[in-house]
């Protein structure tokens, strides 16, 4: 005989018209306003140019796609990867401590008072979070002055400013929360009950991190690590501030092409980009099933 659905199966069997009517408000503003521009982008990006009405026409053509590896481009997306990898690579390294201490080590009041803290640099606007580095990191800045009032230099050290490590710094002071918050996420989910098992079991601290914790918090540490990395390769104002002159990026040769009116091609390149970030997000889901740190913990 075919078994008879229980309370809690009829019940949420129930429950998925009513949810999908509620979301139906949030998806259609996800539709509008995420996934029909960025189509419409796509889309463009295989028109043509028309000079006469300095606008694109739909003339299909591959030539926009054909020329984003001319004219240096390509040394622009590998800088522009590579910083962003670094500025990854070092937020994850200092999100991980933080985020154990909030995650693993606070209660949850003092845990939410310490996230809510990481949000600070967030209060203020980003050009002026930039612009402070400068201050910091200039000849005549705060650090320069530290060194040479200690003997340690005799002269300015000019390669603090307007050089890579400085687009570096920039990013990784904007960007770290980025990275803390998913592996909090991560930390939270982890039983205290298992650690204490463990070591009741005769585990030490090293063996309880890397059998128990690390592979708990893997998925956070990943997480965190795409969602700086996103950030950082879609970013331009460090770059122009703390970069020089000469200092480029993905999102200021999107602005160079479109200010000499070559659209289809801006559109190439966003295109490209965005889908190259949605591919290592959908890999990584895929593989570590990232989308769990953002379900309910069921307490």
């Amino acid at each position: 005989m075919p078994r008879e659905p229980g309370p809690d199966e009829s019940a949420g069997a129930g429950l998925r018209p009513a949810g999908f009517l509620l979301a139906l408000p949030s998806l259609a503003v996800f539709v509008g306003v995420g996934f029909i521009p960025l189509a419409l982008i796509a889309t463009w990006s295989f028109w043509s140019f028309d000079p006469d009405t300095y606008w694109i026409k739909p003339a299909w053509s591959f030539a926009s796609y054909a020329a984003l590896l001319d004219n240096g481009r390509a040394t622009v997306f590998l800088r522009t990867a590579g910083l962003a990898a670094l500025t990854a690579t070092a937020s994850t390294l200092l999100a991980v401590p933080a985020a154990a201490v909030v995650g693993l080590l606070s209660g949850p009041r003092r845990a939410a008072l310490l996230l809510a803290l990481f949000t600070i640099p967030f209060f203020t606007s980003g050009l002026v979070r930039a612009f402070a580095w400068r201050l910091v990191l200039g000849r005549q800045g705060v650090i320069n002055n530290a060194l040479m009032s200690l003997g340690i230099v005799e002269t300015p050290v000019e390669w603090l400013l307007f050089s890579d490590f400085a687009v570096l710094m920039g990013m990784v002071a904007a960007y770290l929360p980025f990275a803390i918050v998913p592996i909090v996420l991560a930390f939270a989910r982890i039983e205290h009950s298992v650690i204490r098992a463990s070591q009741d079991l005769g585990a030490g601290f090293w063996t309880v991190l890397a059998t128990i914790v690390l592979p708990l918090v893997l998925p956070g540490i990943v997480a965190g690590f795409l969602f700086v990395f996103v950030a950082a390769v879609g970013t331009s104002m460090e770059v122009q501030l703390l970069g020089g002159a000469g200092a480029s990026s993905i999102s200021i040769m999107i602005d160079d092409v479109l200010r000499v009116v070559n659209f289809p091609l801006a559109f190439a390149i966003a295109t490209v980009v965005v889908t190259v970030l949605t591919v290592l997000i959908i890999i990584a889901n895929r593989a570590l099933r990232l989308s769990r740190l953002f379900e309910s913990l069921g307490i």
